[in-house]
């Protein structure tokens, strides 16, 4: 699995040949989704107290703040991350096998 962590994304999705905005755009979309995915996986660890300690914190707090409440009530978010990642690149992997060679 980490060596899937390392494989470029663009390439498993078979968009080695897109253009240098469209590759962009998808990054910016993968990222976002990447971090949905976490936040639902944080937010159903939490308590309905923390939940909302930890939402006003997204809505106002700093980037310290965050790590510091994630380090408290999530110490893996690191491995959570990777997981989502990793699930994603798993379906590009998928989607380029099956989409790409017809693209080409």
């Amino acid at each position: 699995m980490t060596e899937l962590l390392h494989q470029n994304i663009i390439s498993l999705f078979g968009l080695s040949r897109a253009s240098t905005g469209a590759k962009n755009q998808l990054l910016s979309r993968l990222v976002e989704l990447v971090e949905k995915r976490v936040l639902v996986i944080i937010l159903d660890r939490l308590t309905p107290e923390q939940q909302e300690d930890f939402l006003r914190i997204l809505d106002n707090g700093t980037d310290e703040d965050r790590t510091i409440f994630l380090g408290q009530h999530v110490p893996d978010v690191g491995h959570l991350i990777d997981d989502e990642v990793n699930k994603i690149k798993l379906q590009a992997r998928t989607f380029g096998a099956q989409y790409a060679p017809q693209a080409a």
